[in-house]
């Protein structure tokens, strides 16, 4: 794998997320189109969510110089410029849609690094992949939740805007941890994706209330007769642990 390559896969951090930038993955991969409307169709075409597979990063830019002799590119103002920071495991995916030798590299570098991880700190990946299972878990829900519940606001004549994507997160992961989800992820000092932080316990309930809320929006029950019964769920679960 040559230095590109491994200058792409160098993790970075932004407020408690880590992953791979977008922008740099794109450039290695030697896509044809420009990187906005590419990176755009890969997020949307595969369902992939912001804040939890991926967050956008806005970054101030001066725009390039023209000529010598246009004084106005050294008056320009500094653009906004969006940044794009993957998961490991939405840029994996990422690399195996484009279908590329050089995709098929940064796959086979995940699946040694893992291999070796397995060899040299068992304990380590053990208790990884149990934790990336149960992640991979709700996140398969968690898509079709978001799913059912945009079909739910359609069929009940309202436009889906999102804030309700927001709130119906906001309820599951509040009942989740049992308290105010806001004040919680305040209290720790959490600004990205806060599912990374639950542990195995937390994601195994996250999954169970994304499978019966599904379930109760795809027959058009409303919120609160859907937090009612999301309640009792949790209620049953800690009962069930005792």
């Amino acid at each position: 794998m040559d230095q590109s390559l491994n200058q792409i896969l160098e993790i970075v951090a932004n407020d408690h997320f880590q992953g791979v930038n977008a922008r740099n993955l794109h450039k290695a991969l030697k896509v044809g189109r420009d990187f906005s409307t590419w990176i755009k169709s890969r997020l949307k075409g595969a369902n992939f969510i912001e804040e939890q597979d991926f967050i956008i990063v806005q970054e101030l830019r001066s725009p390039k110089l023209g000529s010598a002799n246009n004084k106005r590119s050294l008056m320009a103002r500094p653009q906004k410029i969006n940044e794009y920071i993957l998961s490991i495991d939405t840029a994996k995916h990422i690399c195996l849609m484009e279908k590329n030798e050089i995709g098929q590299a940064i796959r086979q570098h995940f699946i040694n690094a893992e291999r070796a991880l397995k060899q040299y700190a068992p304990k380590v990946h053990r208790n990884t992949l149990q934790a990336t299972m149960q992640r991979l878990a709700s996140i398969d829900h968690n898509h079709e939740m978001t799913e059912a519940l945009q079909k739910h606001l359609i069929r009940q004549g309202k436009q889906p805007q999102a804030h309700h994507f927001i709130n119906e997160q906001n309820l599951l992961n509040s009942l989740v941890i049992g308290g105010n989800f806001k004040s919680w992820k305040a209290e720790k000092g959490i600004k990205g994706n806060a599912r990374d932080y639950f542990n195995d316990e937390q994601l195994a309930v996250l999954v169970e209330l994304e499978k019966v809320n599904t379930a109760l929006l795809e027959i058009d029950i409303d919120y609160t007769a859907r937090k009612k019964q999301l309640i009792a769920l949790v209620q049953r679960l800690q009962q069930d642990k005792q």
